[in-house]
Order: C-alpha cells, then structure tokens, then sequence
C-alpha cells in the first residue's frame, strides 16, 4: 500500500514538528476539490462537530499523540463520508506560530478517530494543538516528559473506574480545580488511567448511581436527559440476565457515551493520559478471551469476536503510542499497535504449560494489539504500565463451585473467598512443594491438583516486567497496576468458618503464587523504590507490600496506593448491598451477623445509619468489629464502642496504613530524588452535577515515601471528614 492508502483506513498519522509554518509531511495535503479545508468552497458553520473532544496521550520526552473525533452533522446527508481536518501545534496557545498545520483524515473505518504522533518536540515542553474542520475548531494542551538526565520533579495523577450512570464526572472537575490552586511546580504533568474508562453492561443494578443511604436514584445530564447508555446499535448480546456490548459498535457506542461528559472532556483536554485497560473495556472479571457472566464452567464458551471488537474500540478512542514505542534501553519492547483478524467464537481448550489457552481464535483474538509499555519521566521515574487481562489465567476457585456448594463457604463466586482454598487451587501442582493435597478442608476435591500456577501477567509479560524493573535506572519505579497487589484479609467469620478469607480473589489475593515470584524478584535483586499505582476495587488503601504475606517472617519490598473510582459505586457500598441477608440473629451483644461486621447503623449514638465498620473489619479484624457492632446495639456512645473494639483488636492487615471503602475520588503523586509525597482525594458523592467549582474534597489522605526505604510509607494526615473508624 502506498503510505496515504494506509493511512487512510487507519485513522492514524504521524507528523514531525519542524520549521515554524511548514508542514512536516507533504503527502498528508488534503484531496483537491470540494468543500472543506484545501477545497475550493468553504464549508458553511455547523457542518463538523468535534463530540468527544480533544485528547493527548503517552507522553514522550520527543512526542506525544493528539486525538480527536470528527464527524458531519446530522444536518449533512453525506455525514458518514471522511473528514479532511487540520491538525496545529503551538507553544503558544494563541497559535500564532505554527510548529505543525497539517491536513488528515477522520476515517468512516476508524469511527472518525483521529491519531496523531507528533514528533521532533523539545522535553519537558507545554504544547498548544487543536482540530479544525471547516469552520469548527477544538484546542487542547499537552506537555512532553523531561529527558532521561533531567532531575525534575514529577506529578502525575492516577484513575480508575468511571462508570457512567453511577455518577457524574466530578471527580476530573475536582482535580481541575485543585491544580488551579496548586504551586506550579506541584502541577500536573499527566493523569494515568488504570482501566475500567468503559463498562461494557446497560442496566445492571450495580451500576446504578446510590444516594447517601445507598438508595438508588436517577441522574440527568446538563440538557434534561437521562444519564444512561441508551441501547446497543446491535442490540447487544444477552446473558445471565444481562445486555452487554457484544460488536465493534457496541463498543463503540459505549466510547461516544462515556466521553460526551464535559468533565472527562476538560480532563482529557487539560493533560495528557497515559492508559491501560482493566476488565470492563472488553467484559467483567475477564481472561484472556473468556466472560464470567454465568457461574458455570466457564471453558464452555468463548467470547473471542468480543475481545477483538473491544480491542479495536479501545485503539481507536484511547490516544496511545504502540508501536513503535521504546521502554528501558535493553529491554525489548513488545506494544503493538491494533491490526485486525478474523476470528469466531469457538470453544476454550485447556490451558498449556503456561496457563495460555492455545486455541487459535483466542491466539489471534489477544495478539491482535499488546499494551503493556513503559515510558520515562526524567532521573526519577520509570513509569511500567501492565495489562492484567489479556494473558492471565482462570481465576483459582472455578465459578460453578458456588454453584454447587454455595453459602456458608461462598457468599459470592469470586469475592470473601477463603484463603486455604484459594492458595491451594492458584499453586496448582505446585502446592504443598509439588504434593497438592486430594481435598482441601477433607471435604472439597481439588480441581487445580495437575494445573500450572496461576498467572496475571504471563510468561512473556512477566518476563519484561522483571527485565524493565532491573534495568530501569530511573530511582522510582512506578508500576500502573490494575487491581491491588496487597492482601486484603478478612479473618475467619466465626467458629465454624474454616479459613481466613481474601476479599476479592480477582485481585492479586487470587493469584498469590505469581506475586510471590514476582515480589521475591524484587527482594533478591534489590530493586528499591517501587510504588504500585492502583485502582479497581473502588475504594483507597494505602501501605506496603511483603514479599509473601503468608511468610512467618515478611520482607517489605514495595509500597501500593490504591485510588478509589471516578464514579464506580463503592466497595463498601458493594459489600453492604451483598450481606443484607445475613442479618444479626438475636438480640445479644455477641448474635452479630455478617451485615452487621460491614455496616452498623449507630445513628442513635453519635454515628451514621451506615457507619463503615468494614473498615474497622479489615483494620482491627473480626473480633473488634463485632464488638464495635455489638456495643453499638447495647446502645453505647460510639467513641465508647470504639474503644472496646480496639480493646478486641488483632492484626489482619498490618501492611494497611489507610483503609476508606466509601469513596470515590483520584489520586495525586508527586516525585522528587528522595521522597514520594501522594495524596488519595475523596470527593463528596458523585450524584450533583459538579459545576465549576466541583463536587468538593470530603477529604484527603496525605501520605510520604521515603527513598530506599520500601516499607517507610506514611499517613501523614487526613484533612477534612476522616473515614471511620480514625
């Protein structure tokens, strides 16, 4: 294909900033004739419209790539025709001196998107760009990352989980509004998104927004519609009682909804974002090609046609550099841009000795794009982006095992799993040093026995990561990973339950055997100064990472700050919701049921109707929250209940400095030589539209870092309400 033909059915472009007014790439001029910029007639005001706005992302010491959506009006008859648009770059936001002007294409092929890499600019260097189609424009701002040698300061913010009727966008307006108010040096940089920027269902329950008491309300936009997605192009498809994007539309048409909000426009215009997926970009609690929306054996059914769909939809709407990307010098880099196969839905086969699932539609399927990069800010931050989807194992405890033993043991196929149980099936045939027990609690056949040990991240992935961590001399490590990498531990619920239990075994707690590898690499190769971006789970925690939580003696390796969601309803939200069945069964101080360890209504004495004793749960442990629960019953003030549950208090999660299940937020992080200072912003319930002045900070968390010191992470304090129980 000659260059122009490709690009044409691409969408993507790249221009090189050069000598001021001269554009880099003679071949890109406009078609000749017609309406539209290089045309002979102009084309009249209201013909093009930019819906999604503008983007930037990846930054790069020498580029960066500039996005936007162009389409025709629905006035236009020929609205589904190409767009010729201009692509400008400045340093000055006036435009008055042109570093690039030059004409693309908005491509039917690519829905529209556009992506530019622009290349040749200085580091450390705010840039001006903007979109022009015939008499419409949209500008944007960007900066490059400072060179490998330069010592500056770094500010990144870190986000996740932006559901779109659950909430309104106010959590981009808040960080807007707090930058303003920040020192310049203390501004942001980039934001770093960790997944979940979509959610691939329509009127699933979970995903309605909850007032203050959890009740669900409806939310409408600026103009008076309802803040919902309406229904698929396709019609989507349908499962377990859910209706889910199934084409590359559908995921489309998710896209276009999320990103038509003012406040994620602003954002994205703002800064540039530096982006991975989670589960929902393409289906929940995913691997690799497969959907968990049944608790049957899930190898009965692929959904391979859908993972390629969501991969091209996620290409064509997140501005990223793949291909063509470089990471540590050294280190190989594998990130590929998307390119498109065919593929069927076919049946999963076991997985091989790596846990991959050789089956050619899932092979093509998942190699179709790879998304794990890294990218350089300057000495003191290599930042290491992984994708914990695409390549991960079965989760350890089969889903048709709720199915079949149900409550106690179970409450939920994937969550407040017991941990023996999880271990055990997620060692495989390596458990026990290579002699797995038949049962586990003398009563459950293990079905893991002649498995391989789970994985997150692969044998190639893994081995990058390993490669980049040790190669990387940039003096913090900041890994943009997923869902938590510490334990969350929930210890035993009462006489009879058999096991501690991990709070979500789609997080890292499902997984144990590969993150004692990978946490033991870090130990044995001294590699200092990791700090885990994470999101996910809904909820902020702060602390350190052990090289193996189950060890009688745990090394700290790492430190995790884990963001709540921009909207996602949250965890504690999640859990009360999921335990209002097993209520207290009697009226004794010491008949608490399961609900009341997650929420105790103390409205009467000096609390809420909802106070987080899920917090205290994971904080204090089982005991202290029950006696937390049960003094409150007995109608004790709650400063007085809390200090009998202190009196109670055992250690569940002593690596945990901070524990807020009930928010919704972002994160900011600010790197220097010798410290990492980050805050956990809680913003007031997503549910009012912002405005200009934002939700407002409920609060925020502030913690410190301190170099070469991986287990020296620090509250420092919390401004504004502080999460109970502190």
């Amino acid at each position: 294909m000659k260059r122009r033909e490709f690009l044409r059915h691409t969408g993507w472009f790249v221009a090189g900033a050069t000598l001021v007014g001269i554009p880099a790439c003679s071949d890109d001029k406009p078609p000749e004739g017609g309406p539209g910029p290089g045309g002979s007639e102009p084309d009249p005001a209201g013909t093009y419209a930019f819906p999604q706005g503008v983007a930037s992302g990846d930054p790069r010491e020498t580029s960066v790539v500039v996005w936007t959506r162009v389409v025709r009006t629905a006035a236009t008859s020929d609205k589904f025709d190409d767009v010729t648009v201009r692509v400008k770059i400045s340093t000055d936001p006036a435009f008055a001196t042109l570093l690039v002007d030059e004409a693309v294409l908005a491509v039917q092929d690519s829905d529209h998107t556009v992506r530019v890499l622009i290349t040749n600019l200085s580091a450390k260097t705010t840039y001006y760009y903007r979109f022009v189609a015939g008499q419409e424009m949209i500008s944007g701002q960007t900066r490059t990352a400072p060179a490998a040698n330069d010592e500056a300061q770094v500010n990144l913010a870190w986000v996740s989980c932006q559901d779109y009727t659950a909430g309104y966008y106010g959590a981009y307006r808040q960080m807007l509004v707090d930058d303003a108010a920040r020192a310049p040096a203390d501004q942001l940089h980039a934001v770093v998104h960790l997944g979940d920027m979509i959610y691939e269902t329509r009127g699933e329950a979970s995903q309605t927004a909850l007032d203050e008491t959890f009740q669900p309300i409806t939310l409408t936009n600026s103009d008076g519609t309802p803040r919902q997605v309406a229904a698929f192009p396709s019609g989507g498809g349908k499962r377990a009682g859910l209706n889910f994007a199934e084409k590359v539309d559908d995921y489309r048409h998710l896209y276009k909804t999320f990103l038509s909000d003012p406040d994620i426009q602003a954002a994205r215009a703002r800064w540039p974002f530096i982006s991975i997926w989670d589960d929902h970009e393409f289906t929940d609690d995913c691997w690799q090609s497969q959907a968990n929306y049944t608790n049957e054996a899930t190898l009965d059914e692929g959904d391979q046609s859908r993972r390629l769909a969501a991969s091209q939809a996620w290409f064509e709407y997140v501005p990223v550099q793949l291909t063509g990307a470089t990471g540590v010098p050294g280190v190989a880099s594998h990130a590929k841009d998307f390119k498109a196969a065919t593929v069927v839905d076919a049946v999963f086969t076991d997985p091989d000795a790596d846990n991959f699932v050789e089956e050619a539609n899932n092979v093509a399927a998942i190699d179709a794009i790879t998304i794990y990069r890294s990218l350089r800010f300057g000495q003191h931050v290599e930042l290491v982006m992984t994708d914990e989807r695409s390549y991960r194992s079965d989760h350890a405890v089969p889903e048709d095992l709720f199915t079949a033993i149900g409550a106690p043991l179970f409450f939920t196929p994937r969550n407040v799993l017991p941990l023996e149980l999880v271990n055990t099936f997620d060692a495989g045939k390596t458990a026990n040093g290579g002699s797995p027990p038949d049962l586990v609690f003398g009563q459950i056949p293990n079905l893991r026995i002649a498995s391989p040990a789970g994985t997150i991240l692969g044998k190639q992935q893994k081995q990058w990561w390993k490669d980049t961590m040790k190669a990387s001399d940039a003096t913090w490590k900041l890994w943009g990973n997923e869902v938590t990498l510490m334990r969350l531990k929930i210890e035993k619920l009462g006489a009879t339950d058999p096991s501690d239990r991990v709070v979500t075994a789609d997080s890292w707690d499902g997984y144990p055997t590969e993150r004692n590898e990978l946490m033991a690499y870090l130990r044995d190769e001294d590699i200092k100064n990791v700090v885990v971006l994470t999101g996910d789970i809904h909820a902020a925690f702060a602390g350190t990472v052990m090289d193996d939580f189950d060890a009688a003696a745990q090394v700290p390796v790492a430190s995790e700050l884990v963001g709540p969601g921009i909207t996602s309803n949250s965890l504690y939200a999640f859990v009360e919701a999921a335990t209002r069945s097993f209520v207290d069964p009697g009226p004794a101080p010491d008949q608490i049921g399961l609900h009341s360890l997650v929420a105790t209504d103390a409205t009467g004495q000096g609390g809420s109707a909802f106070t987080e004793n899920l917090n205290l749960l994971l904080r204090e442990g089982t005991a202290a929250a029950g006696t937390f629960a049960g003094a409150i019953k007995q109608g004790a003030p709650v400063d007085q209940a809390l200090a009998a549950a202190h009196g109670a208090a055992t250690t569940p999660n002593p690596h945990l400095a901070y524990v807020d299940t009930n928010a919704q937020g972002y994160g900011y992080i600010k790197v220097t030589g010798e410290q990492v200072a980050a805050s956990i912003v809680t913003i007031n319930r997503p549910i009012t539209a912002p405005g200009a002045a934002g939700p407002g900070a409920k609060r925020v968390a502030s913690f410190t870092i301190q170099k070469d010191a991986p287990g020296s992470l620090e509250l420092t304090g919390v401004t504004g309400t502080k999460p109970f129980p502190i």
